[in-house]
Protein backbone atom coordinates (compact mmCIF):
# COMPACT_ATOMS: atom_id res chain seq x y z
CA UNK A 1 0.00 0.00 0.00
CA UNK A 2 1.23 3.46 -0.85
CA UNK A 3 0.26 7.11 -0.43
CA UNK A 4 -0.71 9.37 -3.33
CA UNK A 5 -0.78 13.11 -2.77
CA UNK A 6 -3.23 15.47 -4.43
CA UNK A 7 -1.42 18.79 -4.22
CA UNK A 8 -3.30 21.91 -5.39
CA UNK A 9 -2.95 25.67 -5.51
CA UNK A 10 -4.99 27.73 -3.10
CA UNK A 11 -8.44 28.88 -4.22
CA UNK A 12 -10.33 27.26 -7.10
CA UNK A 13 -7.77 24.44 -7.71
CA UNK A 14 -8.02 23.01 -4.20
CA UNK A 15 -11.81 23.48 -4.22
CA UNK A 16 -12.11 21.67 -7.55
CA UNK A 17 -9.71 18.95 -6.38
CA UNK A 18 -11.84 18.23 -3.30
CA UNK A 19 -14.98 18.27 -5.43
CA UNK A 20 -13.39 15.80 -7.86
CA UNK A 21 -12.41 13.47 -5.03
CA UNK A 22 -15.94 13.61 -3.60
CA UNK A 23 -17.21 12.71 -7.05
CA UNK A 24 -14.87 9.71 -7.16
CA UNK A 25 -16.10 8.62 -3.73
CA UNK A 26 -19.70 8.75 -4.96
CA UNK A 27 -18.69 6.72 -8.01
CA UNK A 28 -17.04 4.23 -5.62
CA UNK A 29 -13.65 4.73 -7.26
CA UNK A 30 -12.49 5.70 -3.76
CA UNK A 31 -13.92 4.54 -0.45
CA UNK A 32 -14.95 6.89 2.36
CA UNK A 33 -11.36 7.02 3.61
CA UNK A 34 -10.15 7.99 0.14
CA UNK A 35 -8.49 4.66 -0.48
CA UNK A 36 -8.22 2.96 -3.88
CA UNK A 37 -9.18 -0.70 -4.37
CA UNK A 38 -5.48 -1.64 -4.31
CA UNK A 39 -5.13 -0.08 -0.86
CA UNK A 40 -3.34 3.13 -1.88
CA UNK A 41 -4.47 6.10 0.23
CA UNK A 42 -5.06 9.57 -1.22
CA UNK A 43 -4.01 12.62 0.79
CA UNK A 44 -4.93 16.24 -0.03
CA UNK A 45 -2.69 19.25 0.56
CA UNK A 46 -2.65 22.90 -0.46
CA UNK A 47 0.52 24.49 -1.81
CA UNK A 48 2.42 25.61 -4.89
CA UNK A 49 5.43 24.58 -6.94
CA UNK A 50 7.74 27.49 -7.84
CA UNK A 51 7.88 28.75 -11.40
CA UNK A 52 10.72 30.04 -13.53
CA UNK A 53 11.11 33.64 -14.69
CA UNK A 54 9.47 32.50 -17.94
CA UNK A 55 6.35 31.46 -16.04
CA UNK A 56 6.85 27.68 -16.33
CA UNK A 57 6.28 25.22 -13.47
CA UNK A 58 9.48 23.44 -12.37
CA UNK A 59 7.83 20.06 -11.89
CA UNK A 60 10.93 17.91 -12.42
CA UNK A 61 13.09 19.99 -10.10
CA UNK A 62 10.73 19.89 -7.12
CA UNK A 63 9.11 16.46 -7.57
CA UNK A 64 11.57 14.47 -5.48
CA UNK A 65 11.76 17.00 -2.59
CA UNK A 66 7.95 17.10 -2.38
CA UNK A 67 7.67 13.31 -2.38
CA UNK A 68 10.27 13.01 0.36
CA UNK A 69 8.93 15.84 2.53
CA UNK A 70 5.34 14.54 2.49
CA UNK A 71 6.02 10.82 2.51
CA UNK A 72 4.19 10.30 -0.78
CA UNK A 73 4.94 7.60 -3.33
CA UNK A 74 3.65 9.86 -6.07
CA UNK A 75 1.56 13.01 -6.35
CA UNK A 76 -0.76 14.95 -8.64
CA UNK A 77 -0.32 18.72 -8.75
CA UNK A 78 -3.36 20.78 -9.81
CA UNK A 79 -2.66 24.39 -10.75
CA UNK A 80 -4.67 27.25 -12.21
CA UNK A 81 -1.63 28.56 -14.07
CA UNK A 82 -2.25 28.39 -17.85
CA UNK A 83 0.59 26.54 -19.58
CA UNK A 84 1.36 26.25 -23.28
CA UNK A 85 3.79 24.38 -25.53
CA UNK A 86 4.10 24.59 -29.33
CA UNK A 87 1.21 27.10 -29.29
CA UNK A 88 -0.98 24.45 -27.71
CA UNK A 89 -2.67 24.55 -24.27
CA UNK A 90 -0.96 22.08 -21.94
CA UNK A 91 -3.40 19.83 -20.09
CA UNK A 92 -0.89 17.72 -18.20
CA UNK A 93 2.80 17.09 -17.66
CA UNK A 94 4.49 14.16 -15.99
CA UNK A 95 8.04 13.31 -15.03
CA UNK A 96 9.86 10.46 -16.72
CA UNK A 97 9.23 8.05 -13.84
CA UNK A 98 5.54 9.01 -13.66
CA UNK A 99 5.70 9.80 -9.95
CA UNK A 100 4.72 13.44 -10.44
CA UNK A 101 1.86 14.60 -12.67
CA UNK A 102 0.71 18.17 -13.25
CA UNK A 103 -2.84 19.05 -14.34
CA UNK A 104 -3.38 22.59 -15.64
CA UNK A 105 -6.89 23.66 -14.74
CA UNK A 106 -7.48 26.36 -17.43
CA UNK A 107 -7.03 23.79 -20.21
CA UNK A 108 -10.29 22.14 -19.08
CA UNK A 109 -12.24 25.22 -20.16
CA UNK A 110 -15.23 26.80 -18.43
CA UNK A 111 -18.04 24.30 -18.91
CA UNK A 112 -17.90 20.83 -17.33
CA UNK A 113 -14.37 21.64 -16.13
CA UNK A 114 -14.84 19.85 -12.82
CA UNK A 115 -16.13 16.72 -14.50
CA UNK A 116 -13.17 16.65 -16.91
CA UNK A 117 -10.75 17.18 -14.04
CA UNK A 118 -12.33 14.32 -12.10
CA UNK A 119 -12.02 12.03 -15.12
CA UNK A 120 -8.31 12.77 -15.53
CA UNK A 121 -7.72 12.55 -11.79
CA UNK A 122 -9.33 9.11 -11.72
CA UNK A 123 -7.09 7.97 -14.56
CA UNK A 124 -3.95 9.36 -12.92
CA UNK A 125 -4.74 7.77 -9.55
CA UNK A 126 -5.19 4.44 -11.33
CA UNK A 127 -1.67 4.83 -12.74
CA UNK A 128 -2.83 5.24 -16.34
CA UNK A 129 -2.01 8.94 -16.74
CA UNK A 130 -4.26 11.75 -17.95
CA UNK A 131 -6.45 11.12 -20.98
CA UNK A 132 -7.48 14.62 -22.07
CA UNK A 133 -5.64 15.95 -25.12
CA UNK A 134 -2.95 14.41 -27.30
CA UNK A 135 0.31 13.07 -25.91
CA UNK A 136 3.61 14.64 -26.90
CA UNK A 137 7.05 13.59 -25.68
CA UNK A 138 9.76 16.23 -25.80
CA UNK A 139 12.93 17.35 -24.13
CA UNK A 140 12.14 19.27 -20.96
CA UNK A 141 14.02 22.33 -22.22
CA UNK A 142 10.68 23.19 -23.81
CA UNK A 143 8.46 22.57 -20.79
CA UNK A 144 10.55 22.15 -17.65
CA UNK A 145 13.80 23.26 -16.07
CA UNK A 146 15.09 19.71 -15.68
CA UNK A 147 16.91 18.06 -18.62
CA UNK A 148 14.79 14.93 -18.73
CA UNK A 149 12.17 13.48 -21.03
CA UNK A 150 8.74 14.68 -19.94
CA UNK A 151 5.38 13.44 -21.18
CA UNK A 152 3.07 16.28 -22.09
CA UNK A 153 -0.57 16.21 -23.18
CA UNK A 154 -1.86 19.20 -25.13
CA UNK A 155 -5.15 20.28 -26.66
CA UNK A 156 -4.85 19.95 -30.42
CA UNK A 157 -8.26 20.69 -31.91
CA UNK A 158 -9.65 23.82 -33.66
CA UNK A 159 -11.35 25.18 -30.53
CA UNK A 160 -8.31 24.81 -28.26
CA UNK A 161 -7.61 28.56 -27.98
CA UNK A 162 -11.20 29.38 -27.06
CA UNK A 163 -11.27 26.58 -24.51
CA UNK A 164 -8.08 27.87 -22.88
CA UNK A 165 -9.38 31.45 -22.81
CA UNK A 166 -12.65 30.39 -21.17
CA UNK A 167 -10.70 28.29 -18.68
CA UNK A 168 -8.48 31.27 -17.85
CA UNK A 169 -11.52 33.48 -17.28
CA UNK A 170 -13.03 30.82 -15.01
CA UNK A 171 -9.80 30.53 -13.03
CA UNK A 172 -9.58 34.31 -12.65
CA UNK A 173 -13.03 34.38 -11.02
CA UNK A 174 -14.30 37.75 -12.37
CA UNK A 175 -16.48 38.41 -9.32
CA UNK A 176 -13.39 38.97 -7.16
CA UNK A 177 -12.75 42.28 -8.88
CA UNK A 178 -15.93 43.80 -7.41
CA UNK A 179 -14.35 43.92 -3.96
CA UNK A 180 -11.66 46.41 -4.99
CA UNK A 181 -13.78 48.73 -7.16
CA UNK A 182 -15.31 50.74 -4.33
CA UNK A 183 -14.71 54.08 -6.09
CA UNK A 184 -16.26 52.86 -9.31
CA UNK A 185 -19.26 51.35 -7.50
CA UNK A 186 -19.82 54.61 -5.62
CA UNK A 187 -19.78 56.58 -8.88
CA UNK A 188 -22.23 54.15 -10.48
CA UNK A 189 -24.59 54.34 -7.50
CA UNK A 190 -24.47 58.14 -7.37
CA UNK A 191 -24.95 58.69 -11.11
CA UNK A 192 -27.57 55.95 -11.45
CA UNK A 193 -29.46 57.28 -8.43
CA UNK A 194 -29.48 60.73 -9.97
CA UNK A 195 -30.99 59.23 -13.13
CA UNK A 196 -33.82 57.66 -11.15
CA UNK A 197 -34.75 61.02 -9.61
CA UNK A 198 -34.34 63.00 -12.84
CA UNK A 199 -37.66 63.29 -14.70
CA UNK A 200 -36.10 63.66 -18.15
CA UNK A 201 -34.66 60.17 -17.83
CA UNK A 202 -38.19 58.82 -17.41
CA UNK A 203 -39.36 60.38 -20.67
CA UNK A 204 -36.17 59.42 -22.48
CA UNK A 205 -36.43 55.79 -21.37
CA UNK A 206 -40.00 55.57 -22.65
CA UNK A 207 -39.13 57.04 -26.04
CA UNK A 208 -36.04 54.92 -26.70
CA UNK A 209 -36.29 51.73 -28.74
CA UNK A 210 -35.07 48.52 -27.17
CA UNK A 211 -32.10 48.23 -29.53
CA UNK A 212 -30.98 51.74 -28.61
CA UNK A 213 -31.14 50.99 -24.90
CA UNK A 214 -29.10 47.84 -25.46
CA UNK A 215 -26.58 49.87 -27.46
CA UNK A 216 -26.19 52.45 -24.69
CA UNK A 217 -25.66 49.69 -22.13
CA UNK A 218 -23.12 47.96 -24.37
CA UNK A 219 -21.19 51.21 -24.89
CA UNK A 220 -21.13 51.79 -21.14
CA UNK A 221 -19.74 48.31 -20.50
CA UNK A 222 -17.12 48.70 -23.26
CA UNK A 223 -15.97 52.13 -22.06
CA UNK A 224 -15.74 51.04 -18.42
CA UNK A 225 -13.91 47.82 -19.34
CA UNK A 226 -11.48 49.56 -21.69
CA UNK A 227 -10.70 52.19 -19.08
CA UNK A 228 -9.98 49.55 -16.43
CA UNK A 229 -7.64 47.70 -18.78
CA UNK A 230 -5.78 50.76 -20.06
CA UNK A 231 -5.49 52.78 -16.85
CA UNK A 232 -4.32 49.76 -14.83
CA UNK A 233 -1.94 48.47 -17.52
CA UNK A 234 -3.58 45.07 -17.79
CA UNK A 235 -2.78 44.73 -21.50
CA UNK A 236 0.23 42.55 -22.36
CA UNK A 237 2.76 44.45 -24.46
CA UNK A 238 4.25 43.07 -27.65
CA UNK A 239 7.31 40.84 -27.42
CA UNK A 240 6.74 40.02 -23.75
CA UNK A 241 5.75 36.39 -24.37
CA UNK A 242 7.36 33.53 -26.28
CA UNK A 243 4.90 33.90 -29.16
CA UNK A 244 2.37 36.39 -30.46
CA UNK A 245 -0.22 33.61 -30.10
CA UNK A 246 0.31 33.51 -26.32
CA UNK A 247 0.16 37.31 -26.11
CA UNK A 248 -3.21 37.30 -27.85
CA UNK A 249 -4.48 34.53 -25.56
CA UNK A 250 -3.43 36.47 -22.46
CA UNK A 251 -4.99 39.72 -23.67
CA UNK A 252 -8.28 38.14 -24.74
CA UNK A 253 -8.51 36.35 -21.38
CA UNK A 254 -7.87 39.66 -19.59
CA UNK A 255 -10.54 41.42 -21.63
CA UNK A 256 -12.97 38.56 -20.99
CA UNK A 257 -12.33 38.67 -17.24
CA UNK A 258 -12.78 42.45 -17.01
CA UNK A 259 -15.85 42.54 -19.28
CA UNK A 260 -17.44 39.73 -17.25
CA UNK A 261 -16.90 41.74 -14.07
CA UNK A 262 -18.33 44.92 -15.60
CA UNK A 263 -21.36 42.99 -16.88
CA UNK A 264 -21.98 41.69 -13.36
CA UNK A 265 -21.70 45.24 -12.05
CA UNK A 266 -24.09 46.56 -14.70
CA UNK A 267 -26.71 43.88 -14.06
CA UNK A 268 -26.54 44.46 -10.30
CA UNK A 269 -26.85 48.21 -10.91
CA UNK A 270 -29.82 47.70 -13.24
CA UNK A 271 -31.63 45.60 -10.63
CA UNK A 272 -30.79 48.09 -7.89
CA UNK A 273 -31.88 51.14 -9.90
CA UNK A 274 -35.12 49.41 -10.92
CA UNK A 275 -35.98 48.62 -7.31
CA UNK A 276 -35.05 52.18 -6.30
CA UNK A 277 -37.34 53.63 -8.97
CA UNK A 278 -40.21 51.43 -7.79
CA UNK A 279 -39.61 52.56 -4.21
CA UNK A 280 -39.37 56.33 -4.77
CA UNK A 281 -41.48 57.06 -7.86
CA UNK A 282 -45.28 56.74 -7.31
CA UNK A 283 -47.07 55.23 -10.26
CA UNK A 284 -49.58 58.11 -10.53
CA UNK A 285 -46.86 60.74 -10.61
CA UNK A 286 -44.87 58.67 -13.07
CA UNK A 287 -47.91 58.43 -15.35
CA UNK A 288 -48.42 62.22 -15.27
CA UNK A 289 -44.80 62.81 -16.31
CA UNK A 290 -44.64 60.40 -19.24
CA UNK A 291 -48.31 60.76 -20.17
CA UNK A 292 -48.60 57.03 -20.77
CA UNK A 293 -49.73 53.97 -18.85
CA UNK A 294 -47.14 52.79 -16.30
CA UNK A 295 -46.20 49.11 -16.21
CA UNK A 296 -43.37 47.12 -14.67
CA UNK A 297 -41.55 47.61 -17.98
CA UNK A 298 -41.62 51.36 -17.42
CA UNK A 299 -39.71 51.00 -14.16
CA UNK A 300 -37.33 48.49 -15.76
CA UNK A 301 -36.55 50.98 -18.53
CA UNK A 302 -35.73 53.70 -16.01
CA UNK A 303 -33.53 51.34 -14.02
CA UNK A 304 -31.77 50.07 -17.14
CA UNK A 305 -31.01 53.54 -18.54
CA UNK A 306 -29.91 54.86 -15.15
CA UNK A 307 -27.56 51.89 -14.74
CA UNK A 308 -26.18 52.50 -18.23
CA UNK A 309 -25.37 56.12 -17.38
CA UNK A 310 -23.87 55.00 -14.09
CA UNK A 311 -21.60 52.53 -15.89
CA UNK A 312 -20.06 55.39 -17.88
CA UNK A 313 -19.40 57.19 -14.61
CA UNK A 314 -17.86 54.01 -13.16
CA UNK A 315 -14.87 54.47 -15.47
CA UNK A 316 -14.10 57.81 -13.82
CA UNK A 317 -14.77 56.47 -10.34
CA UNK A 318 -12.28 53.63 -10.90
CA UNK A 319 -9.47 56.23 -10.89
CA UNK A 320 -9.90 56.42 -7.12
CA UNK A 321 -9.29 52.68 -6.73
CA UNK A 322 -5.77 51.31 -6.25
CA UNK A 323 -4.22 49.92 -9.42
CA UNK A 324 -2.18 47.29 -7.61
CA UNK A 325 -5.33 45.90 -5.98
CA UNK A 326 -7.18 45.88 -9.30
CA UNK A 327 -4.33 44.05 -11.03
CA UNK A 328 -4.05 41.43 -8.29
CA UNK A 329 -7.83 40.89 -8.16
CA UNK A 330 -8.14 40.52 -11.94
CA UNK A 331 -6.11 37.31 -12.03
CA UNK A 332 -5.79 34.18 -9.94
CA UNK A 333 -2.75 34.08 -7.65
CA UNK A 334 -0.52 32.01 -9.91
CA UNK A 335 -1.33 33.98 -13.06
CA UNK A 336 -0.71 37.24 -11.21
CA UNK A 337 2.64 35.86 -10.05
CA UNK A 338 3.51 34.84 -13.62
CA UNK A 339 2.66 38.25 -15.02
CA UNK A 340 4.77 39.95 -12.38
CA UNK A 341 7.74 37.70 -13.15
CA UNK A 342 7.44 38.21 -16.89
CA UNK A 343 6.96 41.96 -16.38
CA UNK A 344 10.03 42.20 -14.16
CA UNK A 345 12.04 40.31 -16.74
CA UNK A 346 10.94 42.64 -19.53
CA UNK A 347 11.58 45.74 -17.41
CA UNK A 348 15.09 44.50 -16.57
CA UNK A 349 15.83 43.83 -20.24
CA UNK A 350 14.50 47.26 -21.19
CA UNK A 351 16.65 48.90 -18.52
CA UNK A 352 19.76 47.02 -19.72
CA UNK A 353 19.09 48.05 -23.33
CA UNK A 354 18.60 51.68 -22.26
CA UNK A 355 21.86 51.71 -20.29
CA UNK A 356 23.67 50.10 -23.22
CA UNK A 357 22.33 52.75 -25.62
CA UNK A 358 23.37 55.54 -23.25
CA UNK A 359 26.88 54.07 -22.98
CA UNK A 360 27.16 53.87 -26.78
CA UNK A 361 25.96 57.47 -27.08
CA UNK A 362 28.61 58.60 -24.56
CA UNK A 363 31.29 56.80 -26.58
CA UNK A 364 30.15 58.55 -29.77
CA UNK A 365 30.28 61.93 -28.05
CA UNK A 366 33.79 61.20 -26.77
CA UNK A 367 34.91 60.30 -30.30
CA UNK A 368 33.48 63.52 -31.68
CA UNK A 369 35.27 65.59 -29.04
Amino acid sequence: MGVIGVFADEGKPIADAKHALQRLVKQEVLDEDRCLPNGDRVEVATGTIPMTTDGEIELGKYAEPLLTANGWDKFVYITDLPLTAMERPVVSQSTADGNAVLLSQPAYGMFRARRSLATDLESVLAGEGATTGKQRTMDSEEVDSEREITTVRVLDHPGRALRLILGMIRSNEPGKLLGVLSGALAAIAATGGFGVFYGSIWNLSESMQVWRMLLVAALGVIVFSAWLIISNRLWIRSNTQDTRWRERIDNIATAGTVVSTVLIIFLLAAVGMTLLSVAVVPADFFREQIEEAVTWQSYLRVGWLSASLGTFAGAIGSNFDKSVEIRSATYNLREYERRRKVGDKIDEAWEEDSLRELAMEDERLDDVQ
